[in-house]
Protein backbone atom coordinates (compact mmCIF):
# COMPACT_ATOMS: atom_id res chain seq x y z
CA UNK A 1 0.00 0.00 0.00
CA UNK A 2 1.47 3.33 -1.15
CA UNK A 3 1.56 6.18 1.78
CA UNK A 4 -1.28 8.33 1.88
CA UNK A 5 0.51 11.90 -0.07
CA UNK A 6 0.68 14.70 2.08
CA UNK A 7 -1.54 18.06 1.29
CA UNK A 8 1.66 19.78 0.96
CA UNK A 9 3.13 17.40 -1.19
CA UNK A 10 0.08 17.75 -3.02
CA UNK A 11 0.41 21.76 -3.85
CA UNK A 12 3.98 21.51 -4.49
CA UNK A 13 3.10 19.06 -7.44
CA UNK A 14 0.76 21.43 -8.39
CA UNK A 15 2.67 24.65 -8.15
CA UNK A 16 5.47 23.04 -9.60
CA UNK A 17 3.32 21.90 -12.80
CA UNK A 18 1.99 25.20 -13.10
CA UNK A 19 5.29 26.86 -12.99
CA UNK A 20 6.29 23.95 -16.07
CA UNK A 21 3.28 24.94 -17.51
CA UNK A 22 3.72 28.74 -17.26
CA UNK A 23 7.82 28.47 -18.48
CA UNK A 24 6.22 26.36 -21.55
CA UNK A 25 3.99 28.69 -22.41
CA UNK A 26 6.89 31.90 -22.21
CA UNK A 27 9.11 30.15 -24.24
CA UNK A 28 7.00 29.24 -26.74
CA UNK A 29 5.35 33.09 -26.67
CA UNK A 30 8.92 34.16 -26.96
CA UNK A 31 10.27 32.23 -30.16
CA UNK A 32 7.18 32.46 -32.20
CA UNK A 33 8.58 35.19 -34.54
CA UNK A 34 11.84 33.12 -35.34
CA UNK A 35 10.81 30.20 -37.18
CA UNK A 36 7.60 32.12 -38.46
CA UNK A 37 6.89 32.36 -41.98
CA UNK A 38 6.79 35.44 -44.15
CA UNK A 39 3.09 35.84 -44.04
CA UNK A 40 3.32 35.60 -39.89
CA UNK A 41 6.28 38.25 -39.84
CA UNK A 42 4.26 40.60 -42.48
CA UNK A 43 0.99 40.32 -40.02
CA UNK A 44 2.78 41.82 -37.31
CA UNK A 45 1.39 44.88 -36.38
CA UNK A 46 4.03 48.33 -36.52
CA UNK A 47 4.27 49.52 -33.13
CA UNK A 48 2.56 52.93 -32.20
CA UNK A 49 5.09 54.65 -31.39
CA UNK A 50 6.95 54.53 -34.52
CA UNK A 51 3.56 55.40 -36.36
CA UNK A 52 2.83 58.24 -34.58
CA UNK A 53 6.59 59.73 -34.62
CA UNK A 54 6.89 61.21 -37.63
CA UNK A 55 10.60 62.53 -37.47
CA UNK A 56 13.53 60.51 -37.04
CA UNK A 57 17.03 61.32 -36.70
CA UNK A 58 20.14 59.89 -39.20
CA UNK A 59 23.35 59.90 -38.34
CA UNK A 60 26.08 58.69 -40.76
CA UNK A 61 29.54 58.80 -38.75
CA UNK A 62 32.47 56.75 -39.04
CA UNK A 63 36.22 56.39 -40.87
CA UNK A 64 34.54 58.10 -44.09
CA UNK A 65 34.07 60.58 -41.74
CA UNK A 66 38.35 61.68 -41.61
CA UNK A 67 38.03 62.35 -45.48
CA UNK A 68 34.89 63.63 -45.79
CA UNK A 69 35.17 64.39 -49.62
CA UNK A 70 33.33 63.41 -52.74
CA UNK A 71 31.69 64.76 -55.95
CA UNK A 72 29.47 67.36 -55.10
CA UNK A 73 26.49 65.61 -55.52
CA UNK A 74 27.86 62.26 -54.42
CA UNK A 75 27.47 60.17 -51.49
CA UNK A 76 31.09 60.71 -49.66
CA UNK A 77 30.38 57.75 -47.32
CA UNK A 78 31.05 55.86 -50.33
CA UNK A 79 34.73 56.98 -50.36
CA UNK A 80 36.20 53.59 -50.02
CA UNK A 81 34.05 52.42 -53.13
CA UNK A 82 35.36 54.94 -55.15
CA UNK A 83 38.85 54.04 -54.63
CA UNK A 84 38.20 50.67 -55.43
CA UNK A 85 36.19 51.84 -58.42
CA UNK A 86 38.82 53.95 -59.53
CA UNK A 87 37.51 57.51 -58.98
CA UNK A 88 40.29 59.93 -59.91
CA UNK A 89 38.67 62.50 -57.88
CA UNK A 90 38.78 60.65 -54.85
CA UNK A 91 42.00 58.96 -55.68
CA UNK A 92 43.61 62.17 -56.29
CA UNK A 93 42.22 63.82 -53.21
CA UNK A 94 43.81 60.93 -50.71
CA UNK A 95 47.51 61.03 -52.40
CA UNK A 96 47.60 64.98 -52.48
CA UNK A 97 46.53 65.44 -49.15
CA UNK A 98 47.49 62.08 -47.50
CA UNK A 99 50.19 60.59 -49.97
CA UNK A 100 50.92 58.13 -52.42
CA UNK A 101 51.09 55.30 -49.71
CA UNK A 102 48.61 56.16 -47.77
CA UNK A 103 45.28 53.13 -47.59
CA UNK A 104 41.53 53.55 -46.56
CA UNK A 105 42.53 51.87 -43.23
CA UNK A 106 44.63 54.76 -42.56
CA UNK A 107 42.06 56.94 -41.85
CA UNK A 108 41.00 54.94 -38.93
CA UNK A 109 43.51 56.04 -36.40
CA UNK A 110 42.17 59.90 -37.29
CA UNK A 111 39.12 59.45 -36.62
CA UNK A 112 39.55 60.47 -32.83
CA UNK A 113 35.64 61.61 -32.17
CA UNK A 114 37.41 64.11 -29.45
CA UNK A 115 34.44 66.21 -29.75
CA UNK A 116 31.48 63.72 -29.21
CA UNK A 117 29.20 64.79 -26.73
CA UNK A 118 26.58 62.36 -26.90
CA UNK A 119 24.47 64.30 -24.30
CA UNK A 120 24.64 67.21 -26.68
CA UNK A 121 24.02 65.43 -29.55
CA UNK A 122 21.16 63.78 -28.05
CA UNK A 123 19.35 67.24 -26.86
CA UNK A 124 19.83 68.59 -30.29
CA UNK A 125 17.53 65.92 -31.55
CA UNK A 126 15.62 66.60 -29.16
CA UNK A 127 15.10 69.89 -29.67
CA UNK A 128 14.37 69.43 -33.91
CA UNK A 129 11.18 67.06 -32.93
CA UNK A 130 12.67 63.76 -33.76
CA UNK A 131 11.17 60.78 -31.30
CA UNK A 132 14.00 58.39 -32.40
CA UNK A 133 17.41 58.48 -33.47
CA UNK A 134 18.95 55.93 -35.79
CA UNK A 135 22.73 55.86 -35.88
CA UNK A 136 24.91 54.15 -38.56
CA UNK A 137 26.66 51.25 -36.60
CA UNK A 138 28.50 49.73 -39.63
CA UNK A 139 28.71 50.80 -43.02
CA UNK A 140 29.75 49.21 -45.90
CA UNK A 141 33.85 49.99 -45.33
CA UNK A 142 33.20 47.17 -42.05
CA UNK A 143 34.06 50.03 -39.69
CA UNK A 144 32.19 48.85 -36.39
CA UNK A 145 31.18 51.68 -33.90
CA UNK A 146 31.09 49.48 -31.28
CA UNK A 147 33.49 46.88 -29.82
CA UNK A 148 32.23 43.79 -32.07
CA UNK A 149 34.08 40.98 -31.44
CA UNK A 150 33.56 40.06 -34.61
CA UNK A 151 35.62 43.05 -36.36
CA UNK A 152 38.92 42.71 -34.17
CA UNK A 153 41.30 45.74 -35.12
CA UNK A 154 38.71 47.77 -37.41
CA UNK A 155 36.19 49.02 -34.48
CA UNK A 156 35.86 52.17 -32.59
CA UNK A 157 37.24 50.68 -29.12
CA UNK A 158 40.73 49.31 -31.12
CA UNK A 159 41.63 51.53 -33.45
CA UNK A 160 40.80 55.32 -33.54
CA UNK A 161 38.31 56.66 -30.73
CA UNK A 162 38.67 54.28 -28.16
CA UNK A 163 35.40 54.50 -27.17
CA UNK A 164 31.79 52.57 -27.53
CA UNK A 165 30.08 55.11 -29.43
CA UNK A 166 26.94 53.15 -30.14
CA UNK A 167 26.99 52.53 -26.10
CA UNK A 168 27.64 55.77 -25.33
CA UNK A 169 24.92 57.45 -27.80
CA UNK A 170 22.01 55.21 -27.23
CA UNK A 171 22.76 55.44 -23.19
CA UNK A 172 22.15 59.33 -23.95
CA UNK A 173 19.38 59.44 -26.40
CA UNK A 174 17.25 57.22 -24.08
CA UNK A 175 17.75 59.46 -21.31
CA UNK A 176 16.97 62.45 -23.52
CA UNK A 177 13.63 60.17 -23.70
CA UNK A 178 14.38 59.07 -27.18
CA UNK A 179 13.53 55.80 -28.86
CA UNK A 180 17.22 54.88 -30.43
CA UNK A 181 17.67 53.07 -33.80
CA UNK A 182 20.38 51.40 -35.40
CA UNK A 183 21.43 51.13 -38.88
CA UNK A 184 23.34 47.29 -39.92
CA UNK A 185 25.24 47.22 -43.03
CA UNK A 186 24.21 43.74 -44.59
CA UNK A 187 27.15 43.45 -46.84
CA UNK A 188 30.49 44.65 -46.27
CA UNK A 189 33.03 45.86 -49.30
CA UNK A 190 36.16 44.29 -47.96
CA UNK A 191 35.40 41.17 -45.61
CA UNK A 192 37.63 38.16 -46.79
CA UNK A 193 34.71 35.77 -46.19
CA UNK A 194 32.95 37.64 -48.77
CA UNK A 195 33.99 41.27 -50.69
CA UNK A 196 30.50 42.73 -51.53
CA UNK A 197 30.39 43.95 -55.06
CA UNK A 198 33.52 42.18 -55.59
CA UNK A 199 32.95 38.51 -55.54
CA UNK A 200 29.99 36.86 -57.16
CA UNK A 201 27.31 37.36 -55.21
CA UNK A 202 26.06 33.98 -54.63
CA UNK A 203 29.07 33.33 -52.76
CA UNK A 204 27.79 35.02 -49.46
CA UNK A 205 26.89 31.78 -47.51
CA UNK A 206 30.41 31.60 -45.31
CA UNK A 207 30.68 35.79 -44.88
CA UNK A 208 26.27 35.16 -43.62
CA UNK A 209 26.96 32.04 -41.41
CA UNK A 210 30.15 33.69 -39.84
CA UNK A 211 30.14 37.04 -39.77
CA UNK A 212 27.01 38.59 -40.56
CA UNK A 213 24.19 36.99 -38.59
CA UNK A 214 26.76 36.34 -35.53
CA UNK A 215 27.54 40.56 -35.34
CA UNK A 216 23.55 41.45 -35.77
CA UNK A 217 23.06 39.49 -33.01
CA UNK A 218 25.92 41.16 -30.88
CA UNK A 219 24.92 43.93 -31.50
CA UNK A 220 20.81 43.91 -30.36
CA UNK A 221 21.84 41.75 -27.88
CA UNK A 222 24.27 44.92 -26.05
CA UNK A 223 22.08 47.29 -27.22
CA UNK A 224 18.61 46.08 -27.91
CA UNK A 225 17.35 49.03 -30.10
CA UNK A 226 13.98 49.21 -31.17
CA UNK A 227 14.54 50.01 -34.75
CA UNK A 228 16.56 48.35 -36.86
CA UNK A 229 17.42 49.74 -40.36
CA UNK A 230 19.34 47.02 -42.43
CA UNK A 231 20.83 48.29 -45.59
CA UNK A 232 23.04 46.90 -48.27
CA UNK A 233 21.01 44.15 -49.19
CA UNK A 234 20.39 44.76 -53.08
CA UNK A 235 22.83 42.26 -54.70
CA UNK A 236 21.30 39.33 -52.46
CA UNK A 237 18.05 37.10 -51.89
CA UNK A 238 16.63 37.08 -48.20
CA UNK A 239 16.97 33.54 -48.28
CA UNK A 240 20.89 34.14 -48.66
CA UNK A 241 20.69 36.81 -46.17
CA UNK A 242 18.84 34.34 -43.86
CA UNK A 243 16.67 38.06 -43.04
CA UNK A 244 13.89 35.84 -42.19
CA UNK A 245 15.46 34.32 -39.50
CA UNK A 246 17.14 37.42 -38.19
CA UNK A 247 13.98 39.26 -38.13
CA UNK A 248 11.64 36.98 -36.31
CA UNK A 249 14.76 36.69 -33.88
CA UNK A 250 14.86 40.36 -33.43
CA UNK A 251 11.06 40.76 -32.85
CA UNK A 252 11.52 37.72 -30.22
CA UNK A 253 14.36 39.71 -28.56
CA UNK A 254 12.83 42.88 -28.30
CA UNK A 255 8.89 42.81 -28.12
CA UNK A 256 6.40 44.44 -29.53
CA UNK A 257 8.21 47.41 -29.69
CA UNK A 258 10.64 46.55 -32.08
CA UNK A 259 10.26 47.73 -35.58
CA UNK A 260 12.49 46.80 -38.92
CA UNK A 261 12.91 48.80 -42.48
CA UNK A 262 11.86 47.33 -45.75
CA UNK A 263 15.73 46.59 -47.07
CA UNK A 264 16.48 42.41 -46.42
CA UNK A 265 17.35 41.27 -50.00
CA UNK A 266 15.22 40.36 -53.08
CA UNK A 267 11.81 38.51 -51.69
CA UNK A 268 11.59 40.25 -48.20
CA UNK A 269 8.82 42.47 -48.66
CA UNK A 270 8.60 43.41 -45.05
CA UNK A 271 9.42 46.68 -42.82
CA UNK A 272 8.24 50.47 -43.04
CA UNK A 273 9.46 51.28 -46.59
CA UNK A 274 12.24 53.79 -47.22
CA UNK A 275 12.05 55.76 -50.44
CA UNK A 276 15.22 58.11 -50.58
CA UNK A 277 15.55 61.08 -51.94
CA UNK A 278 12.32 61.17 -53.55
CA UNK A 279 8.89 62.98 -53.73
CA UNK A 280 6.97 60.35 -51.11
CA UNK A 281 4.90 57.22 -52.40
CA UNK A 282 1.56 56.61 -52.60
CA UNK A 283 1.88 53.02 -51.37
CA UNK A 284 -0.32 52.62 -47.72
CA UNK A 285 0.00 49.13 -47.26
CA UNK A 286 2.48 49.78 -44.66
CA UNK A 287 4.15 52.91 -42.94
CA UNK A 288 6.77 54.34 -45.15
CA UNK A 289 9.12 57.20 -44.01
CA UNK A 290 11.56 59.41 -46.30
CA UNK A 291 15.10 58.91 -45.66
CA UNK A 292 17.89 62.64 -46.81
CA UNK A 293 20.18 64.61 -45.79
CA UNK A 294 20.00 68.09 -45.60
CA UNK A 295 22.30 68.55 -48.44
CA UNK A 296 23.17 65.68 -51.11
CA UNK A 297 25.63 63.45 -49.01
CA UNK A 298 24.50 61.63 -45.82
CA UNK A 299 28.42 61.19 -44.81
CA UNK A 300 29.38 64.90 -44.37
CA UNK A 301 30.76 65.73 -47.74
CA UNK A 302 32.78 69.10 -47.42
CA UNK A 303 33.47 69.47 -51.38
CA UNK A 304 29.42 70.06 -50.88
CA UNK A 305 28.15 73.50 -51.88
CA UNK A 306 26.02 75.46 -49.87
CA UNK A 307 22.77 75.58 -52.45
CA UNK A 308 22.57 71.80 -52.05
CA UNK A 309 21.41 72.57 -48.20
CA UNK A 310 17.87 72.59 -48.14
CA UNK A 311 17.01 75.94 -46.90
CA UNK A 312 14.48 75.98 -43.72
CA UNK A 313 11.37 76.74 -45.89
CA UNK A 314 12.55 74.07 -48.05
CA UNK A 315 12.86 71.46 -44.95
CA UNK A 316 9.76 72.42 -43.60
CA UNK A 317 8.15 72.26 -46.54
CA UNK A 318 9.09 69.26 -47.30
CA UNK A 319 8.67 67.18 -43.90
CA UNK A 320 5.23 68.59 -44.32
CA UNK A 321 4.18 67.17 -47.49
CA UNK A 322 5.73 63.46 -46.29
CA UNK A 323 2.76 63.37 -43.40
CA UNK A 324 0.48 64.84 -45.33
CA UNK A 325 0.67 61.62 -47.91
CA UNK A 326 0.93 59.48 -45.15
CA UNK A 327 4.94 59.48 -44.64
CA UNK A 328 7.00 60.05 -42.12
CA UNK A 329 10.94 61.71 -42.30
CA UNK A 330 14.27 60.47 -41.29
CA UNK A 331 16.46 62.82 -41.45
CA UNK A 332 20.19 62.99 -41.94
CA UNK A 333 23.20 64.48 -40.10
CA UNK A 334 26.93 63.79 -40.95
CA UNK A 335 29.05 64.95 -38.14
CA UNK A 336 32.81 65.60 -38.91
CA UNK A 337 35.37 63.15 -37.60
CA UNK A 338 36.30 64.84 -34.14
CA UNK A 339 32.77 64.30 -33.37
CA UNK A 340 30.94 67.92 -34.07
CA UNK A 341 27.72 68.24 -36.17
CA UNK A 342 28.33 71.06 -38.66
CA UNK A 343 26.78 74.11 -37.51
CA UNK A 344 24.40 74.57 -40.20
CA UNK A 345 23.04 71.23 -39.75
CA UNK A 346 22.69 71.74 -36.23
CA UNK A 347 20.69 75.47 -37.48
CA UNK A 348 18.60 73.32 -39.35
CA UNK A 349 17.54 70.70 -37.15
CA UNK A 350 16.53 73.94 -34.49
CA UNK A 351 14.49 75.79 -37.25
CA UNK A 352 12.70 72.42 -37.95
CA UNK A 353 11.59 71.89 -33.92
CA UNK A 354 10.78 75.55 -33.94
CA UNK A 355 7.88 74.97 -36.54
CA UNK A 356 7.11 71.86 -34.52
CA UNK A 357 6.81 73.70 -31.79
CA UNK A 358 3.72 75.20 -33.00
CA UNK A 359 2.69 73.11 -35.66
CA UNK A 360 3.40 69.49 -33.95
CA UNK A 361 -0.12 68.95 -32.85
CA UNK A 362 -0.96 68.55 -37.03
CA UNK A 363 2.34 66.45 -37.46
CA UNK A 364 2.16 64.12 -34.46
CA UNK A 365 0.30 60.77 -34.26
CA UNK A 366 -1.73 62.08 -37.77
CA UNK A 367 -2.96 59.99 -40.30
CA UNK A 368 -3.30 60.92 -44.01
CA UNK A 369 -6.54 62.17 -45.12
CA UNK A 370 -8.78 61.52 -48.36
CA UNK A 371 -6.09 63.97 -49.95
CA UNK A 372 -2.75 65.29 -49.22
CA UNK A 373 -2.94 68.83 -50.39
CA UNK A 374 -5.40 71.49 -52.21
CA UNK A 375 -3.74 72.62 -55.50
CA UNK A 376 -4.02 75.85 -57.25
CA UNK A 377 -5.72 76.10 -61.39
CA UNK A 378 -3.11 75.49 -63.63
CA UNK A 379 -0.64 72.73 -65.01
CA UNK A 380 0.69 70.71 -62.08
CA UNK A 381 4.57 70.36 -62.52
CA UNK A 382 5.99 66.53 -62.44
CA UNK A 383 9.32 65.92 -61.51
CA UNK A 384 11.92 63.08 -61.62
CA UNK A 385 14.14 61.44 -58.80
CA UNK A 386 17.21 63.42 -60.08
CA UNK A 387 15.00 66.07 -59.86
CA UNK A 388 14.46 65.59 -55.84
CA UNK A 389 18.10 64.53 -55.43
CA UNK A 390 19.78 67.65 -57.18
CA UNK A 391 17.31 69.89 -56.83
CA UNK A 392 14.37 71.50 -54.64
CA UNK A 393 11.13 70.57 -56.49
CA UNK A 394 9.34 70.81 -53.14
CA UNK A 395 10.14 74.10 -52.63
CA UNK A 396 9.42 74.25 -56.78
CA UNK A 397 5.54 73.22 -56.07
CA UNK A 398 4.92 75.01 -53.13
CA UNK A 399 6.37 78.91 -52.95
CA UNK A 400 8.41 79.19 -56.01
CA UNK A 401 6.54 77.63 -58.79
CA UNK A 402 7.74 78.43 -62.30
CA UNK A 403 5.31 80.88 -64.46
CA UNK A 404 1.89 79.42 -64.97
CA UNK A 405 2.63 76.27 -62.85
CA UNK A 406 -0.02 75.15 -60.07
CA UNK A 407 1.58 75.15 -56.48
CA UNK A 408 0.22 73.08 -53.44
CA UNK A 409 -1.93 75.37 -51.36
CA UNK A 410 -2.27 73.58 -48.29
CA UNK A 411 -0.77 70.01 -47.05
CA UNK A 412 -3.37 68.24 -45.01
CA UNK A 413 -3.41 65.63 -42.09
CA UNK A 414 -6.18 64.06 -39.33
CA UNK A 415 -6.35 62.74 -36.30
CA UNK A 416 -9.57 61.02 -35.16
CA UNK A 417 -12.17 63.71 -36.38
CA UNK A 418 -9.91 66.41 -36.79
CA UNK A 419 -8.86 67.76 -39.94
CA UNK A 420 -5.67 69.75 -39.89
CA UNK A 421 -4.04 72.61 -42.89
CA UNK A 422 -0.44 73.44 -42.70
CA UNK A 423 0.34 76.68 -44.95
Amino acid sequence: MKPPISRFSALAGLALLILATHLSAQETLESRFEAATWETLRARPYPGWFTEAKLGIFIHWGVYSVPSWSGPEDYAEWFLRGLQTGDSLRIRYMRDNYGADFEYEDFAPLFKAELFEPAQWAELFRQAGARYVVLVSKHHDGYALWPSAYSPGWNSVDVGPGRDLVGELTEAVRTAGLRMGLYYSLGEWTNELHRWYTDPPDSIGVYVDRHMVPQFKELVSAYRPDLIFADGEWLNTAEQLRSRELIGWYFDELGPDAVVNDRWGEGADIGFRTPEYSSGIELTDRPWTEVRGIGRSFGLNRNEKLEAYMTPEALVHFFAAAVAGGGGMILNVGPAGDGQIPLLQQERLRQLGAWLDVNGEAIYGTRRWVTDAQWSDGPRPTFTKDDHHYGEPVFQATISPKPGEAVKQLFFTRKGDTLYACL
